[in-house]
Parts: C-alpha cells; structure tokens; sequence
C-alpha cells in the first residue's frame, strides 16, 4: 500500500515542480464557497502559514524554514535572508545531507534489486497494454524512453511520475532547489550539516512492500486516469508555498484529488491510503525528527530546514517542538529585523 504514499511523499520531499511550472492557477478557479471551505480547514490546523519560524527554549535560538525542493527563482532572496538571521547557527539539519543523498543513490545502483524487477515479466506485462500505454504516455511527456522503466518497480516508477515534465528541464540544468542552497551554504560557511532522515528508514517508508501488492496499487491508481503531477494543481500549489499558505497546499490537493478519485469504493480506498501515507511520511518522519531536534535544539543554535508540509498541524514539527516546551514565533521572509 505503499504506492501512493510514494506519490505523496514526493509532494513534500523532492517535488512539486519549478517555476516554469507556468499555467492556469486551479485554486483561484474554484468557486469562492469551496475556497472558503478549503482555507476555514486550513486554518484549523496549528502553525498553518509560515516558511520562517523562530525556535527558542532556555535563552537558545535556532531557526526552521519549510522548503521547496526543487529551484524556484524566490530561492536566492530567501537564501540570503537565512544569512542575516541572528545568532548565526552552528549547524544546519537537512532531511538528508548531500553526502547520505549520494549515498541513498548509491544504495540504488549497488542493489539492483531493491527498485528494478530482476526476474519475471516486465511491467508491460504485469499491467496490460491499455494500463501500460496510460504509463508511455507520462514518461513520454518527461523525455523518457519507456522501455528503461519497463524494470521499474512500482514505487520507483511513481518517483520518476511524481516528478512534473515541466520540472524536468530544471532538474537538467542543474539548479538547485531550497535544500541544496542550504546546503551549498552551510558548506561555504564551514558548517556541519547532518540529515534527519535515514537511507534504511527511507527505503523502508518507500520500498518495502512486495511486488505484487505494489503492481496492485499501481493498477488502481493507473485506472484512476489522473496524474497526480498535473500542471494546473502545481501552479497552484506554487503559489501557496510563496504566500506561505501551507496547510493550505494539503487540503487542496487532497479535494482534488478525491475529487477524481471516482466511485464511492475508490474513494474509501483512497481515505484509507491517504491515512497511511500521512502516517508514514508525515507523523512518523515528524515524530522522529523532533526527538532529534529537541536534544540538538538545546545545546547550540541551528538552522533546521524540511519541506514546508512538515511544519503545520497537530504533529507537524513545530507543535512537536512548543509541546517539546520552545517558543515559536513566526518570522518575516522579506523583513531584514525582528530577527
């Protein structure tokens, strides 16, 4: 079951796409009572807007910032007002370093086996040809030739979809997005950085259920006939991240996405993998993190950046830290005091 949660884990680890993401804006189309209902849920949610937060327990002060993992052209502005925070931080926590990054990649290609079909038929086969067409069709869209996923375990593949064709090019180029900015930061200014998350807990959250019970998530959500990485929903979503409406990004995209969800049957399904998948990424992640956090927290100032769905709701990282017994106060993207 734990394909869509690679889906939705993309959503706050690696994806949502770039700037040049350009389209229609989804959100600002909905009728002004379905936004309105979106936005009242939204707000419900504890710490429900905000990028840059203020952490301080017993006189020590650290900063966290919710990011956007691939490059947007605010990122250099936001940056560079990290750099003006006070105290400076002594170190800087990342969902994963650039060095474990590496390392995950090199889990992958030392074993094989752990997100490519080895033996047996192929995709192709595994899902017909009317599902596997809906596949050539995204990776077709994304520049890629179809028979190199043809091997591809199920969550891998959702890897490779989640990530939008418009964001493709950016990720060629090379432009970093928020997370390796910090990091390329921390770097220039000498200071350590150490991950959150784990390559086992990852491969773990994200692979280790049985083929076949990937292949049947698969399935499911290929007849769906949705893509989860459609243009529309990321402007969108773009959009909330820069007005720092993040709680906002969540109930939006799942509306939508039950909204195409189809039958009553499958919308059941869906309630129950969304639930999963929150578990996983969200409050377990979350849970694990602020253990961290709280013991490092205490001891010298940091700079603590993960994606921005991270930071809002009852067990996101900040309420996990105020329970934790630090202050939190939300700090201005654009202002260069109150720090």
């Amino acid at each position: 079951m734990r394909f869509l949660t690679t889906l939705l884990f993309l959503l706050s680890f690696s994806s949502i796409a770039s700037a040049n993401c350009t389209g229609p804006n989804l959100y600002a189309s909905l009728p002004d009572s379905e936004r309105q209902a979106l936005e009242t849920k939204a707000a419900q949610a504890p710490f429900s807007e905000g990028v840059l937060w203020r952490a301080e327990k017993n006189g020590m002060v650290s900063h966290i910032i919710g990011t956007f993992h691939v490059h947007l052209p605010q990122h250099a502005a936001m940056v560079a007002r990290l750099q003006e925070l006070t105290p400076r931080a002594e170190k800087v926590f990342l969902e994963l370093t650039d060095e474990d990054q590496l390392g995950f990649q090199r889990h992958l290609t030392d074993n094989p086996d752990s997100y490519l079909i080895q033996s047996g038929p192929s995709l192709i086969d595994r899902l017909g040809p009317d599902l596997w067409d809906r596949v050539v069709v995204q990776l077709q869209e994304r520049g890629m030739p179809p028979f190199l996923a043809a091997r591809y375990q199920p969550w891998f593949l959702g890897m490779t979809l989640m990530l939008p064709p418009c964001a493709f090019e950016i990720v060629k180029s090379g432009k970093k997005g928020l997370d390796q900015q910090i990091a390329a930061m921390a770097k220039a200014n000498n200071l350590p950085t150490q991950s959150l998350d784990s390559i086992d807990g990852l491969l773990t959250m994200l692979a280790s259920d049985p083929l076949e019970e990937q292949m049947e998530d698969l399935r499911w959500s290929l007849s769906l006939n949705t893509d989860p990485a459609a243009p529309d929903l990321i402007a969108a979503m773009i959009a909330m991240y820069l007005e720092e409406t993040i709680q906002l990004i969540w109930e939006f995209n799942t509306a939508e996405t039950f909204k195409n969800a189809g039958t009553d049957k499958d919308k059941a399904r869906l309630a129950e993998l969304l639930k999963q998948a929150e578990d996983d990424l969200i409050v377990t992640r979350n849970t694990a993190w602020t253990k961290v956090l709280t013991k490092e927290l205490a001891q010298a100032p940091a700079l603590v950046a993960v994606g921005a769905l991270h930071l809002p709701g009852q067990t996101g990282v900040l309420a996990q830290l105020q329970n934790a017994g630090f202050t939190l106060t939300r700090v201005p993207l654009q202002a260069a005091d109150n720090n």
